[in-house]
């Protein structure tokens, strides 16, 4: 097991600034570095903290980063989700790690999680300087994933999400929609999901709970299984049977068009389960399982 150093890191990313944590393992050698953010929503703080730190004492540098608008990064208005941002700021991070002399720049790994783990393997398709991907219950086909949101409440979400784009287009105000209520309105209506996303959040760090509904439409719009054809490095999927905001058979698909470069495993929880417990502990040593064959600790 190796100690780490965690110092803070920021990064221009356009007109902003990019608030990230750099876990250094203390090793004689440059080590791999992986690279982290959240999925819908969420901090750095929140959950993925635990993940940098038994990659870190593996040997493993990470960086762990908050988009644009969020966290400890800049930008207005707070907490927007936008894709288009977020894909660039991973772009910015990975030019950035590149650059740096501390770690191998030939070994850089992307890890997603829902959201991120998307846009995790858009970039695997994109980019020639990644040699792996680690993504757990990735958000593959908004489309698909659409189906599943309560088709009473689908129009009220369409309407103010496309109120809150055209209000931006006039700096109006964002109007913006909880991430999850237990009756109301919100991103994630399905019955797992009001106290599953709670419990990834950490009440050390403020956030109010709300986004702007501008979004919504994207996320049904957004498709990283259209491009996953693309990749050609190894890639470790880990998806859940019991997921009610990713249907189980996009995530099948998605990894059938990812072959031969995917080891793929399927378990039987629920979308949120993966980050506690048993659940992640598994992960975890699957993870670092796949790291060890693939990346290597020098």
């Amino acid at each position: 097991m190796h100690s780490y150093t965690v110092e803070p890191l920021y990064v221009n990313s356009g007109q902003e600034v990019i608030a990230a944590d750099f876990y250094r393992p203390k090793t004689e050698h440059k080590p791999a570095v992986i690279i982290m953010a959240h999925g819908l929503a969420a901090l750095r703080q929140f959950k993925l903290v635990q993940y940098a730190k038994r990659f870190a004492q593996a040997g493993y540098a990470v960086v762990l980063f908050d988009y644009r608008y969020w966290g400890g990064s800049t930008g207005r208005p707070r907490e927007l989700v936008s894709i288009q941002s977020q894909l660039e700021d991973w772009r910015t991070m990975i030019a950035h790690i590149v650059a740096r002399k501390s770690i191998d720049s030939r070994r850089i790994v992307l890890w997603g999680t829902s959201l991120s783990g998307g846009y995790a393997l858009n970039l695997a398709a994109e980019l020639k300087n990644v040699q792996a991907v680690m993504v757990q219950v990735p958000f593959v086909d908004g489309t698909e994933s659409a189906k599943l949101y309560p088709l009473q409440q689908l129009p009220k979400a369409l309407k103010i999400s496309s109120q809150d784009y055209m209000g931006a287009k006039v700096g109006m105000s964002p109007k913006t929609l909880p991430v999850v209520s237990k009756k109301g309105l919100c991103f994630m209506p399905t019955a797992d999901s009001y106290e599953g996303y709670l419990s990834i959040v950490n009440p050390d760090y403020y956030w109010s709970g709300e986004i702007p509904a501008r979004v919504f439409f994207n996320l049904i719009r957004y498709r990283p299984i259209q491009d996953v054809r693309k990749i050609s490095v190894p890639v470790l999927f880990i998806a859940s049977k019991q997921d009610s905001l990713i249907p189980i058979e996009s995530s099948r698909e998605t990894a059938t068009n990812i072959a031969p470069y995917v080891q793929y495993h399927e378990w039987d929880m629920q979308h949120f389960d993966i980050y506690h417990g048993q659940w992640f502990e598994k992960a975890i040593s699957t993870q670092l399982e796949f790291l060890h064959q693939h990346i290597g600790v020098s």
